[in-house]
């Protein structure tokens, strides 16, 4: 029987996947998905990037899957998986050593700690109860943390400040300010790409 941690790619599965069948490709993901979002993070990608790059490695088993040969009966696809997420995450890595290092100190966090409360936020919380909105909602709050969800939701939906939400989760202000922020970014995107 195999683990549930390291499963197996049935070749029936791997040729619909092969021919792009749809389907096949949600079983795909919705099975090898968690683990390549378990890889990301055990190699140090934070919890607010790791869907990003899970998503750099199935658009690059997309482009790549047709040209998949299996070199042994079981655990090829797995290890094959596993290289390309090594190089997205190593890509991911690449990318933010070219960023600009963080202005951080008391300095920063004093000009940090002036920035109204509802800056950049574009959820409006009665807009929260549409059921549109709550499936994304749903959606986007299954990437992340349940402790970054609720420094996002007790600061943009319950209207509490930085530093209740803080100190009532045992976290820095600007901890919840991060959380904040990358909530509202994937929200913002989740919500673009609906149909208008």
């Amino acid at each position: 029987m195999t683990h549930p941690d390291h499963p197996t790619l049935s070749s029936h599965l791997l040729d619909e996947v092969q021919r792009m069948d749809a389907v096949a490709w949600g079983r795909l993901v919705s099975t090898y998905g968690p683990i390549v979002y378990r890889w990301c993070r055990t190699s140090g990608v934070p919890e607010g990037e790791a869907s990003d790059v899970v998503q750099e490695v199935f658009a690059a088993v997309a482009r790549g899957v047709s040209g998949f040969q299996r070199e042994k009966k079981e655990g090829s696809f797995r290890s094959w998986l596993a290289t390309i997420t090594r190089n997205k995450v190593r890509d991911y890595f690449r990318r933010q050593a070219k960023g600009l290092v963080a202005v951080g100190g008391t300095t920063a966090m004093l000009k940090l700690e002036q920035c109204p409360e509802d800056l950049g936020s574009t959820i409006d919380p009665a807009a929260a109860e549409s059921p549109v909105v709550q499936s994304v909602l749903r959606q986007v709050q299954a990437e992340f943390e349940p402790q970054t969800w609720k420094a996002f939701w007790q600061s943009a939906i319950d209207g509490k400040s930085a530093a209740e939400v803080a100190e009532g989760l045992g976290v820095s202000v600007a901890s919840v300010y991060q959380a904040k922020s990358r909530v509202l970014r994937r929200l913002r995107k989740s919500l673009a790409e609906l149909p208008q």
